[in-house]
């Protein structure tokens, strides 16, 4: 009879054959041998086999459904700080559209991150009572409803405010910052003032560009941002 270590090496003898004529006893017809991809050295020559992981671990998602996780975490913010939706667009975007850091800050010190971000409490320019104002780039007398102001109640005529929102949209995404007109004034301009005043084209611009900062500050999060990154800068183009 042979010894104990000789029937061991019988048997990895056995192994070793069956290892390099192919013959393992896997059965790779089943559904786990589907996650892997096979790549036939002799394709090209150059590249060793490569054996590769196909994980699902993603969802992409169409334009729609960014906009309205878009439109969620405004509405969030806005419910939780008691605050309008267009504030709370503002606070997000200085955030980088993160909820718990506008949250986290807010509740930290509202005053600091109102003069931060520009929201006002209250104007700085109280208006009398006349019938007409004079515009703060142009220096002409306008009625009131020719006249527009952003929190801080500075007046500027309809006809500078366009001018002034053209020129910030088309030097690119730093409009999503846009501050009043006055040198002075750091209160912000919220897309309210675009969707009233801005033309077609360039809302239509601001917009792009607002979804994109969302893709692009989200995008660190998560892997699918990274291709709708590369659409809507497509679609920008």
């Amino acid at each position: 009879m042979d010894s104990e270590d000789d029937m061991h090496d019988a048997n990895d003898a056995e192994s070793l054959d069956d290892y390099y004529s192919g013959d393992t006893g896997v059965d790779y017809s089943d559904d786990d041998a589907a996650d892997y991809e096979f790549i036939d050295n002799d394709s090209d020559g150059s590249d060793d086999i490569v054996i590769s992981r196909q994980q699902k671990n993603y969802v992409v998602l169409k334009e729609a459904d960014i906009r309205q996780r878009q439109e969620d975490d405004i509405t969030t913010v806005s419910t939780v700080l008691s605050i309008p939706r267009v504030d709370a667009c503002i606070l997000l975007r200085h955030y980088h559209w993160s909820v718990s850091n506008v949250h986290e800050a807010w509740f930290a010190d509202e005053d600091r991150v109102r003069k931060t971000v520009g929201l006002l409490q209250r104007p700085v320019v109280q208006f009398s009572k006349a019938k007409e104002l004079n515009c703060g780039i142009c220096f002409e007398s306008y009625p009131l409803d020719r006249i527009s102001t952003a929190g801080c109640r500075h007046p500027f005529c309809n006809t500078c405010w366009r001018a002034y929102l053209s020129t910030s949209i088309d030097g690119g995404p730093g409009c999503l910052m846009l501050r009043c007109p006055d040198p002075s004034c750091g209160a912000a301009v919220g897309q309210d003032m675009i969707s009233l005043l801005a033309s077609d084209n360039n809302n239509e611009k601001y917009t792009r560009y607002l979804l994109r900062s969302y893709v692009e500050d989200n995008r660190k999060d998560s892997p699918f941002f990274g291709i709708v990154d590369r659409f809507v800068n497509q679609k920008m183009d």
